[in-house]
């Protein structure tokens, strides 16, 4: 059962703060960017909108794809970014970042520069200001957002592939007029925010669906057709339901990836990922549904097979060492848990140590249970997001009813080493906030394709 309340009729103020991982460079200015953590998460976009207008619209500049879900946008937005970028100029706007800020917005094939987010914020820190005295403070998130747009306008991207931050309906990268919305999966997750039925969850995730636009839908369970439907049908938008337009055939899984064929109405491709685990397969297949909407674009079947061999999307599934292995995966949620739990059974690898960090606003005692498929071994530590961390005392407290073997260590550093010192693997997960910690110690490059 889930340890957070459901969704109120009238929506709180919610003070959630983000990840504390700076630039390169330390500045009054990127001082106050992170001030705005205080903030919290606003659901509502005036303050959004009034702040685009000030900047000229430059979510206008550039065409883009909005990816939405519960689990799999990250990947998806990344997939759809390297399709993109094999013919385009394309950015990519995904949160939150896992060892520096700066890997939220990438252009072309480079992350935002530290001078250019020096600039941004001193030319419109007083413009931030007033809003905050005419409506109210802008948060974190919204000004990041308007920070990305602005940067891929005066880039001049063609496209950007827009990762969702929070729901759909009124996150702040809902200003965007997409080609084509993609929905990947839902589940429970947030619900003091989204509402505790998926019915709810799936009409605030597809309030990102634009009149005219198509969408596609990657969930097949009932009642989150039925509602994306309607929400399509009212606003006129294409539905493409990918386990309907699509077949995937010759599936191969293993802890390197997946390969196997896609078919779809347009073409027949031979698919190769590096991202391990079979719902990657799903993935992909959103992504080049999405591609395919998108009629005047001119990129051929083998770009856009190179493109899904050249796609990382860091801290998923991923081994960053190997004697002894070291894997690190971003699930932290119920759903992620059981996927994550589902793929390394078909990896055949032995029994890992698992270390677990998480934060507050999440459903520990199912996602406990569901990690306890992986692994009986655990050792419980703190991620690094202070504000929001559940201390691993508590963690252990429930852990103990569900794992063997438990054991608590503050420091995420000292946790993992820890485990890979007792045991063959070791899997880190629980948080972002963690893996983070552990590939920025590890020094794993985070750059969401491989050098090609």
């Amino acid at each position: 059962m889930s340890e957070y309340p459901c969704r109120k009729e009238q929506q709180p103020d919610i003070t959630i703060l983000d990840g504390q991982l700076l630039p390169s460079v330390d500045s009054e200015n990127l001082t106050f960017l992170y001030g705005l953590t205080r903030e919290g998460i606003k659901l509502d976009l005036s303050v959004t909108s009034e702040f685009a207008r000030l900047l000229g619209e430059p979510q206008n500049e550039f065409s883009s794809v909005h990816v939405a879900g519960t689990n799999g946008k990250g990947s998806t937005s990344a997939y759809v970014y390297n399709i993109l970028r094999r013919k385009y100029h394309t950015g990519l706007y995904t949160s939150p970042h896992l060892v520096s800020f700066n890997e939220r917005i990438v252009f072309d094939r480079e992350l935002i520069p530290d001078k250019y987010l020096e600039e941004f914020v001193e030319t419109y820190k007083k413009i931030i200001t007033e809003l905050g005295e005419s409506k109210r403070n802008p948060t974190f998130f919204e000004v990041t957002t308007l920070l990305a747009f602005k940067y891929f306008a005066e880039r001049k991207a063609q496209y950007a592939s827009v990762e969702v931050g929070l729901g759909g309906r009124l996150d702040s990268t809902n200003i965007i007029t997409p080609e084509v919305s993609v929905i990947t999966q839902i589940g429970f997750e947030h619900a003091d925010k989204l509402g505790c039925s998926l019915t709810s969850i799936a009409m605030e995730k597809g309030g990102i669906i634009k009149p005219g636009k198509p969408v596609v839908l990657g969930d097949g369970k009932p009642e989150v057709v039925d509602t994306i439907r309607r929400i399509s049908q009212v606003r006129g938008s294409p539905l493409i339901l990918s386990w309907k337009e699509a077949t995937i055939s010759d599936i191969e899984s293993d802890i390197s990836g997946s390969r196997f064929v896609l078919g779809t109405p347009k073409n027949e491709y031979r698919i190769s990922t590096s991202l391990a685990g079979k719902f990657q397969v799903k993935n992909v297949t959103n992504a080049i549904l999405a591609v395919e909407q998108m009629d005047d674009l001119r990129i051929t079947r083998r770009q856009i097979e190179k493109a899904i061999a050249a796609t990382r999307w860091p801290g998923r599934m991923e081994i960053i060492r190997k004697d002894p292995i070291l894997m690190v995966d971003c699930a932290h949620n119920p759903p992620a848990a059981n996927a994550l739990a589902q793929a390394f059974s078909e990896s055949h690898l032995p029994e890992p140590v698992l270390v677990i960090g998480m934060l507050s606003d999440k459903d520990i005692y199912s996602f406990l249970h569901a990690a306890r498929k992986i692994s009986s071994r655990v050792i419980f530590t703190i991620p690094d997001e202070p504000q929001r961390a559940v201390p691993p005392e508590k963690l252990a407290e429930i852990g103990r009813s569900i794992f063997t073997d438990v054991k608590v260590i503050h420091d995420p550093v000292e946790a993992y080493r820890s485990a890979m010192e007792s045991s063959p693997i070791t899997l880190v997960l629980g948080s972002m906030y963690l893996v983070g910690v552990v590939m920025a110690k590890e020094k794993v490059p985070v750059m969401p394709f491989h050098d090609d």
